[in-house]
């Protein structure tokens, strides 16, 4: 399929605020052209911060959620931070955003791509968004507090906003080759704490397929902040297993098995300064797979029929805890 791109602006400026939910509805253009992604762009201002996360804009950004007038769920209440790093692994980049600092007054922006198609689909067409089946999109994002972005908390915290952006087709869908085969479907799944309950069993659904998932691994400080970490994150997983009640997909692989995975991920930019002999490499406690390795929708992972999904593991520590973020296709509606 060959459409013209074109990117347009939905809202701009539109204030949030912290610790409550705020809801888009019946503000989206659904003319029949097909999305590729939405761009949120959140901004705030903030002075005399102490002991910021860098990270800090991602992880107030508690949940966002994006669903359709058909019942159909795309983003399932996924963190700030979970997005971050799924846009990491599927862009090759890190989203654009402005560190924290330690002093003074910092305007910070920070960008999202919610995206629509993949990367390594060879037809990226297969998961657009057909606007023209829907009444109605919901978007809505759930914000923390102050404590979310500074180990002390911030002062003189402005009220944040966020803008939206669609890239999307010019025109509306109309030829069949150009209809996508199923819906994009972004979930993640409670934190575990190792000595717990490592593991996670994984939604069976008959209009469910998973084109990949990522686990994250970071130590107990980050407690109750998903897909965070102190410092850095960890790579003490192994043993890491994937098994239905029919076979195993992935069988004992270590760390070292998920090295190459990451490589993918390159040219990999932190938007921070770096000396010049520095070999870009992706952050550590990343735990990346893709069934679609040769670009088929039907390389998914099918989870319908299946009594159990189990994805395990072992840890070298008692003390770590784990995030777990997937990423597939569900069934269109009628």
């Amino acid at each position: 399929m060959w459409y013209p791109i074109e990117r347009k602006q939905i809202f701009t400026g539109e204030p949030l605020v912290a610790g409550a939910v705020r809801t888009f509805t019946n503000i989206f253009p659904l003319d029949g052209c097909g999305w590729y992604k939405m761009r949120l762009t959140f901004h705030a201002a903030l002075a005399a911060i102490v002991a910021p996360y860098a990270d800090g804009m991602y992880r107030w950004i508690k949940g966002i959620k994006l669903s359709t007038s058909r019942g159909e769920t795309l983003v399932n209440n996924v963190s700030g931070m979970a997005l971050y790093r799924l846009n990491c692994y599927l862009n090759h980049s890190a989203p654009y955003h402005t560190p924290l600092l330690a002093a003074g007054v910092a305007e910070v922006t920070a960008n999202l791509d919610i995206p629509f198609e993949f990367p390594f689909l060879s037809r990226k067409e297969d998961t657009i968004l057909a606007t023209g089946r829907y009444s109605n999109l919901e978007l809505q994002i759930t914000t923390g507090t102050l404590a979310d972005l500074s180990v002390a908390g911030a002062v003189g915290f402005t009220v944040p906003t966020v803008c939206c952006e669609i890239i999307s087709t010019m025109s509306a869908l109309k030829s069949a080759d150009g209809m996508p085969l199923g819906l994009p479907f972004i979930e993640t799944y409670p934190t575990v704490h190792v000595d717990v309950r490592p593991f996670w069993d994984i939604t069976s659904a008959e209009d469910l397929a998973l084109f990949g998932f990522f686990i994250y691994n970071h130590d107990a400080i980050a407690a109750g902040r998903p897909f965070c970490c102190v410092a850095a994150g960890l790579d003490h997983l192994y043993d890491i297993t994937l098994r239905d009640n029919i076979r195993s997909w992935l069988s004992l692989l270590t760390t070292f098995s998920f090295q190459q995975e990451r490589q993918l991920m390159l040219p990999y930019n932190h938007y921070a300064a770096v000396a010049a002999t520095e070999i870009p490499t992706l952050e550590a406690g990343m735990y990346p797979h893709l069934f679609v390795k040769n670009g088929s929708y039907k390389e998914a992972y099918a989870t319908g029929g299946k009594n159990i999904i189990r994805l395990e593991f072992a840890d070298l520590t008692a003390t770590d805890e784990a995030d777990l973020c997937v990423f597939g296709v569900r069934a269109l509606r009628n």
